[in-house]
């Protein structure tokens, strides 16, 4: 069909937006995560493209208004028999809302058969001020690299948040970036 164009309602990230800082930790710009949504401009408003990683980070990805949450990431740097913590840097807007009693879950996989490793954490004890930015999940989650029976090839580390079951309408959260950081040595 001449002219016809599809486009996803997803956002789907951009390796380049990772950044390894040192030799223990891996950042996540918001232009790397996939989001669920995240070419909707009803539901989310990502920062414009930048050569600026600092600029785009402390921006973040805006959610608007979803029901169903799911941002995800992934990254290579890892190491196999090493432990990793996974976690989002967020804050929440002065607008936010949906949250009381939400149910998010941060989940962690190594290669696409590995199991997944998860923490279930609420939002809606943080303060409400823009400012106010936060790591989740507040108690370590982390995992260790062991590759997959399945696929033993297959050492990325996938994770994201997620909170698809309650069909709850939920808005005000930025998530700045992303992180995954050796744990020991």
């Amino acid at each position: 069909m001449v002219g016809f164009f599809y486009s996803s309602p997803h956002f789907y990230g951009d390796p380049k937006a990772i950044e390894k800082v040192k030799n223990q930790k891996t950042i996540i710009y918001p232009k790397g995560f996939t989001i669920t949504w995240g070419n909707d401009k009803r539901y989310w408003r990502l920062p414009r493209q930048s050569c600026n990683r600092k600029k785009e980070s402390s921006t973040g990805a805006e959610l608007l208004q979803v029901s169903w949450l799911e941002v995800t990431c992934w990254t290579d740097n890892v190491e196999v028999g090493k432990s990793y913590r996974v976690g989002f840097n967020l804050s929440m807007t002065a607008a936010a809302f949906g949250w009381k009693g939400c149910e998010v879950y941060i989940m962690a996989k190594i290669g696409k058969a590995g199991k997944f490793v998860s923490k279930k954490v609420f939002l809606d004890t943080k303060g409400s001020d823009d400012q106010n930015k936060f790591n989740m999940p507040e108690d370590d989650l982390i995992i260790t690299v062991k590759p997959p029976s399945s696929s033993p090839g297959d050492t990325r580390l996938y994770f994201g948040m997620y909170e698809v079951w309650s069909g709850r309408w939920k808005g005000g959260l930025k998530i700045h970036h992303t992180f995954v950081e050796k744990v020991g040595n």
